[in-house]
């Protein structure tokens, strides 16, 4: 059976609501590695070995609301659905692992739908919403209780000496964090203290700031539960 191209949103909906296994290519024609799945696919398609097996490619830059919603977020990716519910993935040019899953789910009577991953929250904009978590937000290593190194131990001392109100973000426990922050605010080095959202800047800078008498003013204070009554 030869690879059916197929070109819409449309089209891509009607052909996976068959019960029959489908296999769908997600590819781009300017990568290589796409090229060799389509002639994998070919082959396959030809082979007596995958009868009743339909395949399938479409362009997936030209179809983005689908890539989306299956989860499609680089090429290639391989698709196996029935009734229009995917069943099993192959991401990147693996053709073993392809033949291997296509043959499995040949033969599964039962088939379990498999999660659709979600995309990934872009890092800039998740950065965004960290430091502006608290009107005084500290990344630092380890949590305000067991600093992780000097640095961190020493910034807390301070912010506390102030009884500051200040939230804390751990960046041993999140690495897309801790390598992100540093070019997205353009400072090397942690501990990194934010106010209302802008880069105060480490512990030098705070530890200057508060011996000349600048940096109490500036930050938030705890209030006492006397104060809220």
């Amino acid at each position: 059976m030869a690879v059916t191209n197929l070109a819409t949103v449309d089209e891509f909906n009607t052909y996976i609501k068959s019960k029959d296994l489908t296999v769908i290519h997600f590819y781009a024609a300017w990568a290589a590695q796409c090229a060799q799945i389509n002639d994998v696919l070919e082959e396959m398609g030809k082979s007596a070995d995958y009868k009743g097996v339909n395949f399938a490619k479409i362009a997936a830059e030209d179809v983005p609301e689908v890539s989306l919603k299956f989860g499609v977020s680089a090429v290639p990716t391989i698709l196996l659905l029935r009734n229009s519910v995917i069943t099993d993935r192959v991401d990147g040019a693996n053709p073993a692992e392809l033949a291997t899953k296509v043959k499995q789910q040949m033969s599964s009577k039962d088939p379990v739908p498999i999660e659709i991953p979600k995309p990934k929250e872009n890092i800039e904009e998740r950065l965004k919403k960290l430091i502006n978590h608290a009107p005084c937000m500290l990344f630092m290593k380890g949590n305000p209780a067991n600093p992780r190194c000097g640095f961190s131990r020493t910034i807390i001392s301070i912010l506390d000496s102030y009884n500051a109100d200040y939230q804390t973000f751990d960046i041993l426990q999140d690495n897309d964090v801790r390598e992100g922050l540093k070019k997205f605010s353009n400072w090397p080095t942690y501990p990194q203290l934010y106010l209302n959202g802008e880069l105060l800047g480490g512990l030098d800078i705070v530890r200057e700031m508060g011996e000349a008498g600048e940096l109490e003013a500036m930050l938030p204070k705890k209030v006492s539960l006397e104060e809220r009554s």
